[in-house]
């Protein structure tokens, strides 16, 4: 089910606050599971709900949302935009608080943020104009902010200074038109470097004198002169009281970030493991620049930490990058810190990545390759052992998390008696807290609906119990708390029926109707007709077979049937379908006989007497074909049965993909065909049906037909023969785009450039039929057809 999807599920138990979390961390996973589901139609055209490349039945709430952290140890990169916004709320809300609280919270936040991010250079000149006047009113443009107040009236004119300061430099270190003109950017950033300095030292205030730093590292690192970011750093931070305050980490992401373009990657790295601890305004930043790449930078990072929980760091943020250390990292963190709150959101996440490729529709289908399936089932397998470690050692702040974690990874493994037995263990642990319990239940379920069978091992027939357990389940809360169990039931179904040779069933389990008209093989459609048959349905497969409130798809099916021997030329089995179909349901008319010089596919005919349905079509393609058989015995009727041939050949040219009637065997015809026309098959792909799109293409017997009719006529009807010869034509150039040696693009101005071999029909028009009055309308109709004449 869709991360976004299961987090409303549960929205009605949280806080607004909550939600709102949980909404952005929601969507931060859709790179982890993301299904595709639309609605089902047993006689439609949609992609059906059962069709899912993902399912998912981890509880999203087992996730620690109300952590910091989760969203980089999760994977925050799929919306790396919403936190790009949302780290710049949370270093201006920190920075405000900060100011607030050097002031005793009088100043009002809003205001705050006036003065540091909206007031304008000569606005604060002024107010350091007003605080240095010791008595009388002053007014400024400022004088209705609390912040401004504050500083005003207690004459800070130190701070004022320092505000005047950072408006200077900032306008340097955010992008803008001064960046425009490096030589001059630099000589001013110098300038205002060596301005911090002087004003360093004529201050005091630790809060001022930490924050005078930060602008001159800031500075040079914008410069891009590292070693001066250094230099900054190693003279005047020991100068300064140490204190609590962001801009200690601020600051130490510059060190972090100019030590790293220096090549000291190891230190770096470690400066940002210890940013990305404690400093959430930073966070982000320290995480996508954290980079070690090897085993050496590896060991040497870790020689900077001082403490366990500096390591603990480490291990998180290389575990969350590097998925082929995860796990190693996850024991290591284990060993340090136990009850360390990344451990339960490392534990999903790695879960969460063996669920998508376990449970992904390639996965499902059997189109993963041998190695990758070894590979995935030896590290579920060891993550699987550390996990039941962990869980016996009962050390974690979760330990029913973990053992149900093992529970779902055994189950995912395909263990499903372990799994159960493992998630009765976890239950009893778990008893306290209802939402594990939730979470139980649907690993239970999944458990249950996989070992499903159909077959009795015992007596080898079909399970009697089946259909009051397929009740049973669908009843049970877990299932309706989940769309992703309907699919997996229904995919099990399938698997079940295929395994007892039902096809059809196995397929209607997976697919509607709707999606199996566009390619259906032969065997599946009368295995579907045979289970519309069956006197004792289960009540599954009444449901599966059901049309409305009473009817079955038998008559659809028998339809289907009818145009799969149609499109395969098969006259009299189309004949035989058909006939089953009843005539209300007989809706679609076509007009196969109608004669266009130029193909249109989407012309009406203006004689609704050739109106016809596909029955009458087929039957009236019989009746042809057994007049001409009776004539060609009769050599004296051979002119005669000219224009039978001829109708003939409209009857298979028009019922292929370049006729006016293609609908009478295609379920739909698809522009892009003619892309992919020259590739040699005649189905295609197509998001109408995951089975592809069959189109019928093949015009030989068409041609065949023509070829009869022009000869036979050549004698007593000269424009008979003409139209048979130009008819000819066409299905030989239809030939040719079929070809490989088709470069022709359909929708061209210009001419197709038709070879030889495919244009002898045209060179016989030239050359033997020039005083046909179909000629010259052929020729007055269709511009390429003339091009030709006039070669």
């Amino acid at each position: 089910m869709r991360i976004y999807q299961k987090l409303f599920n549960h929205s009605n138990k949280k806080t607004n606050a909550f939600l709102k979390k949980s909404l952005c961390f929601g969507i931060i996973l859709l790179f982890l599971i993301v299904p595709i589901k639309t609605v089902k139609s047993d006689c439609g055209t949609s992609l059906s709900k059962r069709d899912a490349q993902q399912l998912s039945f981890i509880h999203l709430d087992l996730l620690a949302w109300q952590s910091d952290y989760a969203p980089y140890l999760m994977g925050f990169q799929v919306i790396e935009n919403y936190y790009d916004l949302g780290r710049r709320d949370i270093q201006h809300n920190d920075n405000i608080g900060e100011w607030r609280g050097r002031f005793c919270d009088i100043p009002d936040s809003s205001d705050i943020e006036e003065v540091l991010y909206d007031s304008q250079l000569d606005e604060l000149i002024e107010l350091r104009e007003a605080a240095a006047k010791k008595h009388g009113e002053t007014l400024y443009s400022l004088s209705d902010n609390t912040f401004a107040q504050v500083l005003q009236q207690n004459h800070c004119i130190e701070t004022i200074d320092y505000l005047i300061y950072a408006k200077n430099c900032e306008k340097y270190c955010v992008q803008g038109d001064k960046w425009n003109d490096k030589k001059p950017l630099n000589a001013d950033m110098a300038y205002y470097i060596a301005q911090g300095d002087k004003l360093f030292r004529r201050t005091d205030a630790p809060f001022l004198r930490l924050r005078y730093v930060y602008q001159m590292v800031r500075l040079a690192h914008y410069m891009k002169d590292y070693t001066q970011v250094l230099r900054i750093w190693d003279e005047f931070i020991p100068k300064t009281q140490r204190i609590q305050s962001i801009i200690n980490y601020w600051a130490l992401g510059h060190r972090a970030g100019a030590l790293l373009k220096l090549g000291r990657r190891a230190e770096a790295a470690y400066l940002y493991a210890v940013i990305f601890r404690y400093c959430p305004s930073k966070r982000q930043q320290a995480f996508e620049s954290f980079d070690i790449r090897t085993e050496r930078e590896w060991q040497d990072c870790l020689g900077f930490c001082k403490n366990a929980p500096e390591r603990a760091a480490l291990y998180a943020i290389r575990a969350s990058y590097d998925k082929a250390h995860a796990l190693e990292d996850m024991a290591e963190l284990y060993r340090l810190d136990p009850k360390n709150e990344h451990l339960d959101m490392l534990l999903i996440r790695e879960t969460l990545r063996l669920e998508k490729i376990m449970l992904s529709a390639k996965y499902r289908n059997g189109r993963y390759d041998a190695a990758t399936i070894q590979k995935t089932r030896d590290y579920l397998n060891r993550l699987t052992v550390f996990v039941g470690n962990v869980a016996a050692q009962n050390l974690v702040k979760k330990p029913a998390l973990w053992r149900t974690t093992e529970a779902y990874l055994t189950l995912l493994n395909g263990d499903i008696r372990k799994a159960l037995n493992d998630l009765i263990k976890a239950r009893a642990l778990a008893i306290n807290d209802p939402l594990l319990q939730e979470q139980i239940d649907n690993y239970a379920m999944v458990a249950r609906i996989i070992g499903l069978q159909m077959i009795d091992t015992k007596t080898g027939k079909i399970n009697t119990y089946l259909d009051t357990t397929l009740t049973d389940i669908r009843n049970s809360n877990a299932y309706a708390s989940d769309p992703d169990f309907e699919t997996l039931l229904y995919e099990k179904l399938g698997i079940m029926y295929r395994q007892n040779g039902n096809n059809g069933a196995a397929l209607l389990c997976q697919y509607s109707l709707g999606e199996l008209e566009t390619n259906p093989t032969l065997d599946v459609l009368n295995d579907l007709i045979a289970l519309c048959q069956k006197r004792e349905k289960t009540s599954f497969e009444r449901e599966l077979t059901l049309k409305g409130d009473s009817a079955t798809i038998e008559s659809d099916v028998w339809d289907l049937r009818g145009r799969y021997h149609l499109a395969h030329f098969q006259l009299e089995a189309a004949a035989e379908a058909f006939l089953r179909v009843p005539a209300r349901e007989r809706k679609r008319r076509f007009t196969p006989f109608t004669d266009h010089i130029k193909d249109c596919v989407m012309c009406l005919s203006s004689d609704t007497a050739g109106v016809m349905s596909r029955l009458t079509f087929v039957q009236q393609m019989l009746d042809l074909e057994s007049r001409v058989r009776s004539m060609s015995v009769d050599p004296s009727m051979s002119a005669s049965a000219a224009p039978y041939y001829y109708k003939l050949g409209l009857g298979y040219y028009n019922m292929t993909y370049f006729g006016n009637s293609s609908g009478l065997a295609d379920a739909y015809r698809s522009g892009q065909t003619w892309q992919r026309i020259q590739k040699g098959s005649n189905v295609f792909p197509s998001k109408r049906s995951p089975l592809g799109n069959f189109e019928v293409l093949d015009c030989a017997i068409a041609l065949n037909y023509f070829e009869k009719a022009r000869v036979l006529s050549w004698n007593s009807d000269r424009e008979l023969s003409a139209k048979a010869a130009f008819a000819a034509a066409k299905c030989q150039q239809n030939l040719f785009f079929m070809s490989t040696e088709n470069r022709y693009k359909i929708g061209s101005r210009l001419a197709p450039d038709v070879p030889p071999p495919y244009r002898t029909y045209f060179e016989l028009l030239k050359n033997y039929y020039g005083n046909t009055q179909f000629l010259g309308k052929a020729r007055t109709e269709c511009r390429y057809f003339d091009y030709y004449m006039r070669r």
